[in-house]
């Protein structure tokens, strides 16, 4: 069986199918697939580099109105101490640049994600709530080594993202009769796989190594429901696998669930209770991903 990674390769010399030929339809949508905040995308890879500096972020910033808006709000938030930044020199300084980084991926995926993905019956702004809290869990799992820390959050933030291209393609198919139900991710992608022959980690692994993400970010979310996936040496799969599961409970206490752990709270994972895990991620849900950016 070809591989879904082989079809980018070979797109155009696949038969006509009866059916829709998703696969390459997929590939072809990541290649086409608009990005009304690039800059965000770009700010985010200039800040990986190690030469990095405050200067030359604000001078990026500078250049998109919309990050500029945003990061100059978020300089006056009582999340980044309220310092009342005025100018984009200022605002980065306040902010930090890994905070930085951190705001200008959660843009370019806002931007990215439609108001309505109707495949998987789910609002843009929720699973841009779910996208975030999955992000900020995985942060506080590699709390401590800076680095990882910060690929992990990305990790998390992005790890559903291939939904947007696979909901993106079944809507110019016009395929309105096409609506997944399942409540678990892992009954998700059991539906997509024998729905598409990929599942939408798979396809958001793909598109995250197209757009230039790097290896550490795109191969454990491709990996997500593989059952054999090799163990990589953060164990970013499994971390994610716990971080959607928080998500989810952070999600359900948002809407008013209680109890939203069912008793799992003692369980412990990388030195830290789920309790722990939960309480954190729900507070940085509702103080820094709040009603006005997390939609």
């Amino acid at each position: 069986m070809q591989s879904f990674n082989n079809v980018a390769a070979s797109a155009d010399r696949l038969p006509q199918l009866e059916g829709p030929d998703w696969k390459s339809a997929f590939v072809a949508r990541i290649e086409k697939l608009p990005t009304l905040a690039a800059g965000c995308r770009e700010l985010y890879f200039y800040l990986l580099q190690r030469q990095c500096t405050s200067e030359g972020a604000a001078e990026l910033v500078g250049v998109d109105p919309l990050l500029a808006v945003e990061v100059v709000r978020s300089s006056k938030s009582a999340v980044y101490g309220s310092r009342g930044a005025n100018s984009i020199k200022d605002a980065v300084q306040a902010i930090g640049l890994e905070r930085l980084g951190r705001i200008a991926l959660r843009i370019w995926l806002r931007n990215l994600i439609p108001s309505h993905l109707a495949v998987y019956n789910l609002d843009g702004g929720h699973f841009m709530r779910r996208s975030f809290a999955c992000g900020a869990a995985m942060r506080y799992l590699y709390q401590g080594d800076t680095e990882q820390s910060e690929t992990a959050y990305a990790i998390g933030l992005l790890h559903g993202i291939g939904r947007v291209v696979v909901a993106e393609v079944v809507r110019l198919a016009e395929d309105e009769d096409l609506v997944f139900m399942e409540r678990t991710s892992r009954r998700l992608a059991e539906a997509e796989l024998s729905e598409f022959g990929v599942t939408h980690a798979e396809v958001g692994g793909l598109a995250l190594k197209t757009w230039g993400f790097s290896e550490l970010i795109h191969r454990p979310i491709a990996a997500q429901f593989s059952k054999d996936a090799a163990k990589d040496k953060f164990d970013w799969t499994q971390s994610l696998a716990i971080s959607r599961f928080i998500a989810d409970r952070v999600q359900e206490s948002l809407s008013g669930v209680a109890n939203p752990l069912r008793g799992e709270g003692r369980a412990v994972y990388r030195g830290k209770t789920l309790s722990e895990l939960f309480e954190y991620t729900l507070a940085m849900v509702e103080e820094e991903a709040g009603p006005d950016q997390a939609n």
